[in-house]
């Protein structure tokens, strides 16, 4: 599957489509763990239901906690850019994913030029 474009919403939120649902496994109601890891948002299935734990809505909309938002500096209106990783889902912002393309490109040309 590809990666697909998604918007953040005025109260940190984004709309995963029910194809998109269906791909990572993720359902209204379900229990959800997010967490960064190597820049990239990850949301899978939580182990253990914590109090106040991310879920999707009924109409399969996700919300980012605030104080992630604020780590990643995501802004309402925000390009992220999600990637399925079963179970779950993976986001990264376009500015994230060229700024380490760039990191590979310049670690590959030291090392051939070496």
């Amino acid at each position: 599957m590809r990666a697909h474009r998604l918007l953040l919403d005025a109260r940190g939120r984004v709309l995963l489509t029910p194809t998109l649902r269906a791909a990572t496994g993720l359902v209204p109601a379900m229990p959800l763990s997010v967490s960064v890891e190597d820049g990239e948002v990850c949301v899978r299935r939580a182990v253990a239901a914590a109090p106040r734990s991310p879920t999707l809505d009924r109409k399969g909309r996700l919300t980012l906690p605030g104080p992630l938002r604020r780590t990643l500096g995501l802004v309402p209106g925000a390009t992220l850019l999600l990637r399925v990783a079963a179970p779950g889902l993976r986001l990264v912002t376009p500015a994230r994913l060229l700024g380490r393309q760039r990191a590979a490109r310049l670690a590959l040309t030291e090392a051939l030029d070496d």
